[in-house]
């Protein structure tokens, strides 16, 4: 016998069946891995497979559609969303810091997580439609930057969220991301909608989420989910809880030739690592996160030695501070710009200090630039200057 979570998922996925039918979506199963997609008839892809990652062949053809007569900044994607919610009925939510330091996560990894209070310490639950641009970061995906096109640590997840949605007003959220997708230049006929149901648990035990997956000309933008989180005290919590990646939709209006050719300065060289490591650590360092050996701080830590270990000489100072900027405009920042550069480039060049002094045997640096460190051992400790300029050499690409 079905569980009651079960039954939902199944009465659900029939609406959403009904409910794409009626605004002309046609039905397919996927030939690799079975699952239910939908497609508009006049659908540009092929219609054989989904737009999962996993069963197409990785190529976007969206990059060849017709384009924009202007380019928009993500910010300005951002702030069209924005309005066309809060014309819909939705509020705008002030996002939350970076630094999960009471939640269930070191990082903040998703929208949804303005509800952590809720779904974790009984808070009552709240009843209000937001829209936040919430700025995030995923760790997982650091390996894959440099290999796989369209991939950051860092970005913005635009979503809305309703606590205790019924299913139809979920489906009426999900039909106003179609309008607002359109309204940007993404036309529907050129989506693939995937739908699966998924096993989760977040802590307060196991339960099945409905989630539709949005792919435009085979890049995933984004994704909407039905949740039924349970609770120990009370009875489960219907969450509608919908994001796109920013980001992702801004290379789809603007269809670049590369995701990051929007995310890095005009004038700016180098491969996609540096500036994602710079992208994510200014977002950390201006959120007031500090370098430790734990926690949010380790992440820190990790971009900072990625940054020392193979770009160092490089431009980086001036990246950080272009990042700073583009981080202000979806979070306040707790500290000033030059503040953010100097305490990144403190973490970053202690790292370079630690291994000029381990090739020369020297006494061991202070919290100090490697500048501030070379006058020092120069100055005060009488160090040959030719071997030091030719030690931070080997420091630098």
């Amino acid at each position: 016998m079905k569980s009651e979570q079960e039954s939902s998922v199944d009465t659900n996925s029939e609406a959403v069946k009904k409910f794409m039918a009626e605004r002309k979506w046609e039905m397919h199963s996927c030939s690799t891995c079975g699952r239910t997609f939908f497609s508009k008839t006049s659908a540009k892809m092929d219609v054989s497979v989904c737009g999962w990652h996993k069963c197409n062949k990785g190529d976007y053809p969206f990059r060849t559609y017709s384009k924009r007569k202007r380019m928009l900044t993500p910010a300005q994607i951002s702030s069209r969303m924005s309005e066309y919610f809060r014309s819909t009925g939705f509020n705008a939510a002030t996002p939350m810091n970076i630094a999960n330091f009471e939640g269930q996560t070191d990082l903040i990894i998703a929208g949804v997580q303005m509800f952590d209070d809720i779904i974790h310490r009984n808070q009552e639950i709240r009843n209000d439609k937001v829209f936040v641009a919430q700025p995030c970061v995923r760790m997982q995906f650091q390996p894959h930057v440099e290999s796989q096109e369209g991939t950051s640590t860092s970005f913005v997840n635009v979503c809305t969220e309703k606590m205790g949605a019924e299913f139809p007003e979920h489906l009426q959220s999900v039909d106003h991301w179609c309008t607002i997708l359109s309204k940007l230049g993404l036309h529907m006929n050129d989506f693939i909608v995937v739908m699966r149901t998924s096993v989760n648990d977040w802590g307060t035990g196991k339960f099945s989420a409905l989630e539709l997956f949005f792919s435009y000309g085979g890049l995933e933008l984004g994704d909407a989910a039905y949740l039924l989180i349970p609770q120990p005290n009370r009875p489960a919590i219907a969450i509608s809880d919908i994001g796109f990646g920013l980001e992702r939709v801004a290379w789809a209006v603007n269809k670049t030739d590369s995701y990051f050719d929007t995310l890095m300065p005009w004038t700016a060289t180098g491969t996609r690592e540096m500036f994602d490591s710079c992208r994510t650590l200014a977002l950390l360092v201006l959120c007031g996160v500090q370098a430790s050996n734990k926690g949010p701080g380790l992440q820190f830590r990790r971009f900072a030695k990625v940054l020392s270990e193979k770009y160092y000489g490089a431009n980086v100072y001036s990246i950080l501070a272009y990042y700073f900027d583009y981080w202000a405009q979806f979070v306040n920042p707790s500290i000033s710009r030059d503040a953010t550069v100097q305490l990144a480039r403190l973490e970053i060049e202690r790292f370079v200090n630690l291994k000029v002094c381990e090739a020369l045997k020297l006494s061991p640096p202070r919290d100090e630039t490697t500048e501030a460190y070379f006058d020092r051992l120069v100055y005060t400790c009488n160090i040959n200057i030719y071997e030091l300029r030719k030690a931070i050499q080997t420091c630098k690409t």
